[in-house]
This record gives structure tokens, sequence and C-alpha cells, in this order.
């Protein structure tokens, strides 16, 4: 009789697929032949982009000259590498002996000899050598298996743990999972959260990442980071308070030959909604529609935004959608601030995904809800 596996043990497991994922987040690390204890290790580790920008805003944040690190949660070490690349020293800390030891000879392969590893779980007591800053990403997962998206439920707690941390270091950096909400994270860090960044790869946003301090000023930084293969492509940086008091400019027309934009995830996710207006010369549709148009594309960063051309501006009801579904459009369609969702919007306009159009049902100021037929633009 085959004993089915539990989701906690195909994680330990390893198969054919991992090599893949491997040579996808850390290239280089797969070109060395590096060792991979777990499939879970491999999954929560940051990519190279994503741990090359972490490293390098380490430093940036010390001054400019990063002299230790310690990573409490070094996993699989795709973190502690990238900060080893820029500080004189790291120390990696990490609970499971199998992946201390997979460390010890990963970054021996990487000719990184400025890295300390000791088998050992961080908490409240734990003497820690004198550093500039602390890392920490918590684990995601229960010991079943199961995702957990609440600080509190991952481990170590690092909301509990913070204040200790911060009595050892004059910054605490901590990677939270993708689904972290930033206001929540005010909430858990108090004073002490200084910034916060929403990191993205490939339009997909990676993680959250919180910048913590001794100092309990409050939040005074939000950033939203694009990320490709070679690095940063794309950043804005912005305070609460310009968010808060920025002027939104609203279109008063929207018509054939303007150019749409979407805003990213990230920046999305950041709440930086009427800044971009200030920062592009960019006219929302509407308060709570997160569409933006311009005459002509303006000099907003692609990575930022979707840009398309739109084609026609058609009223929401039933004889246009009837008159677009006789169309029978290969096109993807997304609801934005109307009484129906984007799957309901798609049946009722009988498009099948392809092709370079998008069909947005939308609310506006100008022109009410609206149908906006566009082509994507390179």
């Amino acid at each position: 009789m085959k004993v089915k596996k539990s989701f906690a043990q195909i994680l330990e497991g390893i198969d054919g697929s991992q090599q893949m994922k491997l040579e996808r987040k850390l290239p280089d690390w797969a070109a060395l032949g590096a060792e991979v204890p777990t499939q879970l290790a491999l999954e929560q580790c940051s990519s190279s982009p994503a741990a090359s920008f972490k490293a390098g805003l380490a430093r940036e944040l010390a001054g400019g000259c990063l002299r230790g690190v310690c990573d409490i949660t070094g996993g699989l070490g795709s973190d502690c590498a990238a900060f080893a690349r820029l500080s004189e020293k790291v120390w990696y800390f990490e609970r499971d002996e199998r992946l201390v030891e997979a460390a010890r000879r990963n970054f021996a392969l990487l000719g990184l000899g400025n890295i300390g590893t000791l088998c050992a779980e961080v908490g409240p007591g734990t003497p820690l050598p004198d550093c500039d800053l602390i890392y920490a990403d918590p684990a995601r997962r229960t010991s079943g298996g199961r995702k957990v998206f609440r600080m509190e439920d991952c481990a170590p707690d690092i909301g509990a743990l913070a204040p200790a941390l911060l009595r050892r270091s004059p910054l605490l950096m901590v990677k939270l999972s993708p689904m972290a909400d930033i206001s929540a994270a005010a909430s858990r860090f108090g004073e002490a959260l200084r910034e916060v960044y929403v990191v993205s790869l490939g339009g997909e946003v990676k993680e959250l990442l919180c910048i913590l301090t001794g100092e309990d000023a409050g939040l005074r930084g939000i950033g939203v980071v694009e990320l490709g293969g070679g690095g940063v492509l794309a950043e804005f940086r912005f305070s609460p308070e310009e968010e808060k008091t920025a002027a939104m400019g609203t279109a008063g027309r929207i018509e054939a030959g303007m150019t749409l934009f979407e805003p990213s995830a990230a920046l999305r996710k950041s709440g930086a909604f009427k800044l971009p207006c200030m920062r592009f010369g960019l006219e929302k549709l509407a308060v709570s529609t997160h569409l933006y148009v311009a005459v002509p594309a303006e000099a907003a960063p692609a990575a930022l935004f979707k840009k398309y051309m739109i084609e026609e501006v058609l009223p929401l009801g039933r004889a246009s959608i009837d008159a677009v579904a006789s169309r029978r459009l290969s096109a993807a369609v997304s609801a934005r601030n109307i009484r129906i969702d984007s799957d309901a919007l798609a049946r009722r306009l009988r498009c099948t995904p392809g092709g370079d159009m998008h069909i947005f049902g939308c609310g506006s100021v100008c022109a009410g809800n609206v149908l906006l037929l566009c082509r994507r633009l390179a």
C-alpha cells in the first residue's frame, strides 16, 4: 500500500525540478553545483537580484560602510552571501544543522571566507557579535507545511523579538511575506519601523522589507523596488506625508488615442495612488479607480506601469457589452471600481485570453462607468 506523503514531507524532499528552480533564483549557485538540502529552504530563500538589493540597501543604511551583519535566520544562505560581498564580516545563524553544513560548503564554493556559521536558534537572550545590522527572514510555514502570513505565526515571532535585537544593533532588517500588509507591519512594530520596501521581481511582489531602528521616530519612508535579472529597474520612494498631501489630478476626458497607465502590483501595494499624478504628470480616472491617463505618454518608468493605447471608449451598459461580445475578441479583461468582477465581465464580453488587447471596465469621474478597449504598448 502506497503511503501518502504530507505536504511537509514533500517540502523536505528533493525532486527533478529543484535544479531548474535553483538556476532561476540563484544562477551563480547553480553553476557551481551548490548544495540544496530541502525544497523548503530553496522556496523561502531570496533570489540573487533581491539579495543583492538588500545588501546594497544595508550598506546605504549603514552610511556607506558595512562592517558586520548578523543573519539570524540563515536558511539556504543567499542573503548571507550577498551581505558578505559588501560587508567585512557576516555571521550566519541557523537552527537546522543540515542547512548549516550545506551553507558552510556553499559559502566555500562561492569563495566567501568572511562568513561565520553557527548552528543556533536566536532568542531574546542569545549573545550576538557587534554588528551594524541584524537581518531576519522568519519561516513562513508551520511544522506541518502550512503557509502562514501573520507575523506572530512565523518563526521566530520577529515582532516580539525586535526590541531585544534593537538593543544589540542600531538597525534591524526584516523580510516579510509578499502578502503582508504595510499598515499591519506598522501596527506590530510601532514607532521602531522607519522604512518599508515593496520588492518586486518580474512584476510580481516577492517580499515586504521592513527597516527598524531604536530611534522610535515612526514610519518615514516607503519604497517600491522593481527588480529584473540584472538588478534594479526602477525605484519609487516617498513618505506617507507626501502621499497624504499630494494633489490628485483627475482626468477631465477619456478618449481614443490617450495612453492608459496601469500601476504595477508593487506600486499599488505601497499605497501611492495620488503621487504618480504629481511625479509623472498623470491624471487618475477616479479616486478609487487606480488607472491613469496622459496625452502623450509621459516619462513614467515602464517597470512601474503597464502602458496601453486606448482605441475605443464605450459606456458600460448592456448595449455596449452585447456589441463587444458579438466581436468575440481575444483580450484580457479587468474590472476596476465597478459592481462586477473581472471574471464575470470577461464572460459577459465573451472574450478569450490571448493577443495584445486588454479591456478595462472601470469607473471614472468624467464619463461614469466605461469600457476601455486598449492595446498593450511595448
